[in-house]
């Protein structure tokens, strides 16, 4: 799916709101719909799980389309790495739509947070918005904790 048919299909989702608003509100809304093992959270720009049995997740949705050969997401991952060091928050995933050339996540590793004590993981998540034309979407096991 191109970035032109996520922000067609966004501005379906609701045509009062920008890009960014629709898509964060998009990701939300699916988190969101399984609350029986875990607590979902809205923050201004984020969504945070809270699972009953496993260290908390930090979901930023972010509308823009990277290239995965020259991915200039700097400031995303200063941020996420703030989260981690300030928040207590180990996981970070910073998920943009997906599109042709970009289609698998990418897991992140800074040097400056390999001497923590927790282990941290930071990925790059493509969102897939198809889901919107599906009634249900199936994950096996915790591989995913966004698809729930």
């Amino acid at each position: 799916m191109s970035i032109n048919e996520c922000n067609k299909l966004l501005g379906i989702y609701s045509k009062n709101e920008n890009n960014q608003e629709n898509f964060f509100n998009f990701v939300y809304e699916k988190i969101a719909r399984d609350k029986k093992n875990r607590y979902v959270t809205k923050n201004c720009d984020s969504i945070d799980i809270e699972p009953f049995d496993s260290s908390p997740v930090r979901v930023i949705p972010i509308h823009k389309e990277i290239d995965i050969k020259n991915l200039q997401i700097t400031y995303e991952i200063q941020r996420a790495k703030e989260i981690i060091v300030n928040n207590n928050i180990p996981q970070i995933y910073l998920v943009y739509p997906k599109h042709d050339n970009f289609t698998k996540h990418i897991q992140v590793k800074l040097q400056e947070l390999d001497t923590c004590s927790e282990e941290y993981i930071i990925k790059v998540i493509p969102y897939s918005l198809n889901s919107i034309l599906r009634t249900k979407r199936r994950c096996n096991g915790n591989s995913n904790i966004l698809c729930k």
